[in-house]
Order: C-alpha cells, then structure tokens, then sequence
C-alpha cells in the first residue's frame, strides 16, 4: 500500500487529517517537524508528501530542506496566504499548494485519487 508522509507541528491537524486517511485505508505516518519525518524515510520513500508550513517555526527553512526531496516524492503543501512564505510557493516544484482553510474531506478525496 502507497504511504503517505504527513507533518504538522499542530497535534490537532496531524490527528485530524491521520484518522480521515486511516479510515480510508489509506497508510499514513504522522510527524511533528520535517527533521522526525526525514529520519524516519530511508530506507524507502513514501508516495506523497503532505506538509503543513502554517505552524511551522522556520517556513523558509523547511522550504528548502524540501527543496531537494520534491524531485524524488510529490510533495503537497498546505499554507497561509497571509504567511511571507505562503505567497512565494511559485516555482519550488511542488504538486500542489493548499491554502488554508483547506476542507478535510475534499484533501483526503484527492490524496486517494493521487494514489490510485
């Protein structure tokens, strides 16, 4: 079965959006930071990405720590559009770009949809 990776600093968001893919069959592994999450990938590498930069201490660095994984897994993000980084997400290679509020049940729609 295709994993998906998810980070978000907000226990709440990782909670919410793991049960919604669990309930959908879907094998997610949640973190708190982009570090956790890196550690954790090799030997294999997931089939997507889902990261939440909303909550994130350091956007910008977590930006380009992903910089160089976005060419070997599709990489979602969900963002702020009132966040400096949130409107500067143009041309870093990601898949797809999410502003917040994102509605739950139509992201875990199209995660499905990706994995299929």
């Amino acid at each position: 079965m295709a994993q998906v990776v998810l980070v978000a600093k907000e226990w709440n968001t990782r909670a919410l959006l793991r049960a919604q893919l669990l309930e959908e069959g879907v094998e997610v592994e949640a973190y708190e930071s982009l570090e956790e999450a890196f550690q954790s990938l090799l030997p294999s590498l997931p089939a997507l990405f889902l990261i939440d930069l909303t909550a994130s201490n350091d956007p910008d660095g977590d930006l380009h720590n992903l910089a160089s994984w976005v060419a070997r897994v599709p990489t979602w993000i969900i963002a702020s559009r009132s966040s400096p980084v949130g409107a500067d997400l143009e041309g870093w290679g990601f898949d797809r770009v999410f502003f917040r509020p994102v509605d739950v049940g139509e992201l875990v729609g199209l995660i499905k949809q990706r994995l299929q």
